[in-house]
């Protein structure tokens, strides 16, 4: 049994740099978006925060904010933010904006429709969502199998049909079953279009290279307006 590879070492501390530079581009886009949306002592609430690096970041830029995390598979303490154990502890109307990067892509169905639901309940008029999700398919689909492949000596989830398909017809594979801890088959555009019905997309930016089109690239930012 191989051991299990650490997050980090998979993404910002990866050896490889091709993999590395993506996900600390990635950090960074966050962080400037987060902190730059929410007005002056507003109130952030980090939808599957992990160890709260990302908070403790925003703490460090913005000290004025109110800042909380709420993360299902976390059980470590809280650092610099408040730590929730359900969202049904917060109260209505009472957050500015709303993150959640890299997550949405590992809900279930019902799942995702219950993030929308609840967080609508706790932003106020005019909150934002601040969210990321990763690019799957098109030719970068190609260099991300590859890396786990040569680095952890990793089997692909993909058939070299499906490979084929999503990478250069752009055709999604079926989603895995076990979405948590897969990113197979998921599309972005069809997130978008959801996104586009809960509320008003105010920024769509593109990572690591917002000057080049969508395919060139493996993550989706956007800023979504909720209205009432």
């Amino acid at each position: 049994m191989k051991p299990e590879v650490s997050y980090a070492k998979q993404t910002v501390s990866s050896p490889n740099p091709l993999a590395r530079f993506p996900h600390r581009a990635r950090h960074a886009t966050a962080l400037g978006l987060a902190t730059e949306a929410v007005p002056r002592g507003g109130a952030l609430l980090d939808f599957g925060c992990g160890d709260g690096h990302f908070l403790r970041q925003c703490a460090q830029q913005r000290p004025g904010l109110k800042l909380f995390g709420f993360d299902p598979g976390w059980k470590g303490g809280a650092d610099g933010y408040a730590f929730v154990s359900s969202l049904r502890e917060l109260p209505d109307r009472q957050r500015d904006a709303i993150c959640a990067f890299e997550v949405l892509e590992h809900l279930y169905d019902p799942e995702l429709t219950d993030f929308f639901e609840e967080s609508r309940r706790l932003l106020r008029p005019g909150g934002l969502w601040i969210l990321s999700v990763q690019i799957i398919g098109e030719p970068t689909l190609v260099l991300k199998e590859i890396n786990p492949c040569l680095l952890f000596r990793r089997r692909s989830e993909y058939t070299a049909a499906e490979l084929f398909r999503a990478s250069l017809l752009g055709i999604p594979a079926p989603r895995a079953i076990d979405r948590r801890s897969s990113h197979k088959g998921f599309d972005f555009h069809g997130l978008e279009e959801q996104l586009a019905q809960e509320g008003k997309i105010r920024v769509r930016h593109w990572s690591p290279f917002p000057w080049a089109p969508w395919w060139a690239n493996s993550q989706a930012f956007y800023v979504v307006e909720f209205g009432s």
